[in-house]
């Protein structure tokens, strides 16, 4: 069974973007796939205090829930990230969320996941989510393999051929790359090669001192370091894990 996690930054489980995203994902579950919705006030989670630990130390110095939430994303096939617009904005909550997964950021450790990008609005904000989570993902190495924002102003949350539209075309894109090993794409491969120039500058500034560096070890321990391209690395996670 394949297993589909929808982060929603809403803490309104029966507001806009949770309608819409149960609009998108309507019959999955009778197909087979397993959804799985995730709500801020799910977990307890506190807000990054900014020491910088998190990429030099082994863990994280704030004892709460994310490791819970972190490993539910990980072990997920494909994952929805979704807000509704605040302020020009993704919400708070999800904001400091994304914050304490700081570290993904410079190890690329959504490795290729495909994710579903949305966000709803009023009348206006329709790109000021989108576009910026989209990029958090990517730097994240995710692959975001859709996007669309739904707003009531011009009338799309109550369009049923709208959101018909939108949704039978996700749901194809769901499909076929849940199905898929991860994926790379040029934007991947752009992060991968400008934070690959990172750790070798961090190998070399480091070397032969006595300072932990966690983003480094992962690099190394992963053997990151020794592709030339984010496709070839994701090829053989997916060899590795396909042989356990």
């Amino acid at each position: 069974m394949k297993n589909i996690v929808a982060l929603i930054g809403s803490r309104r489980k029966n507001g806009n973007t949770a309608t819409f995203i149960r609009t998108i994902l309507d019959g999955l579950t009778e197909e087979g796939y397993f959804i799985d919705y995730i709500f801020p006030q799910d977990f307890q989670i506190s807000p990054c205090v900014g020491c910088g630990n998190c990429f030099s130390v082994t863990e994280c110095v704030i004892k709460d829930e994310l490791p819970l939430l972190q490993k539910r994303i990980l072990d997920s096939d494909l994952c929805i990230v979704a807000s509704p617009v605040y302020v020009h904005y993704m919400t708070a909550d999800l904001k400091r969320i994304l914050d304490r997964c700081a570290w993904w950021v410079h190890t690329l450790r959504l490795q290729g996941k495909p994710v579903v990008v949305l966000s709803t609005c009023d009348s206006n904000g329709h790109r000021t989510v989108i576009e910026p989570l989209s990029e958090i993902m990517t730097f994240m190495g995710a692959n975001v393999i859709a996007t669309v924002n739904g707003s009531q102003v011009p009338n799309q949350l109550n369009n049923p051929t709208w959101l018909s539209s939108i949704s039978e075309e996700i749901k194809r894109r769901i499909k076929k790359y849940i199905e898929l090993p991860p994926q790379s794409n040029v934007f991947l491969e752009k992060n991968f090669n400008s934070m690959k120039q990172c750790m070798i500058w961090k190998n070399e500034i480091l070397k032969g001192k006595k300072i932990e560096n966690k983003e480094l070890d992962y690099w190394k321990e992963n053997g990151m370091l020794e592709y030339q391209s984010f496709s070839d690395y994701i090829l053989s996670v997916s060899c590795i894990n396909c042989c356990k």
